[in-house]
């Protein structure tokens, strides 16, 4: 059995946020992100072109390209604020414990949920957070310093042993 508590917070959100980008919706948000590189260096192509031909209206084309920067540079900090303010307070402190039935179990303020393993598509791990990705658009991110009972390696091969999957590293 393992036992983790995290804290769902900005961070914990980001890096939910991140690691769906990178992949369950990488194919998805990739020609997206393609296509506001791309608007971002016409942006600054007819700011340039407007500033060297003595034109006006070169302050609105820099205002987007600087508009369309910060989305590009910030989004995963964006997707997860959004996705904070969707949990209510009293869920955004989870005990979650791992076992080796076939459901782990979830508990907060409000009440206790149970997950089945089976019901997880894509495990991933970053430096502090473990990551699970039931969908594009739902996933769990629980916290490694959280771990009040097991360690990072017996999560690592129960869930492994549990799903069947590998765990994806991603940065």
């Amino acid at each position: 059995m393992i036992v983790i508590q995290t804290a769902i917070d900005h961070r914990a959100m980001t890096t939910l946020a991140r690691v769906s980008r990178k992949t369950l919706r990488r194919g998805r948000s990739g020609p997206v992100r393609t296509l506001a590189w791309f608007v971002v260096a016409l942006e600054a192509f007819l700011t340039v072109s407007y500033l060297r031909g003595g034109f006006g209206g070169w302050l609105p084309n820099t205002l987007m390209g600087l508009f369309m920067l910060g989305c590009l540079l910030l989004e995963d900090r964006i997707n997860g604020a959004f996705l904070l303010r969707r949990i209510e307070p009293e869920r955004r402190t989870v005990n979650v414990t791992f076992s080796d039935e076939s459901t782990y179990v979830c508990r907060t303020q409000s009440g206790e949920s149970r997950w089945l393993y089976s019901q997880i598509r894509l495990i991933a791990e970053t430096e502090e957070y473990f990551v699970l990705l039931h969908s594009r658009s739902q996933g769990q991110a629980y916290s490694k310093s959280g771990l009040s009972w097991g360690t990072p390696e017996e999560l690592r091969a129960l869930l492994e042993r549990k799903t069947g999957l590998k765990i994806q590293r991603v940065r």
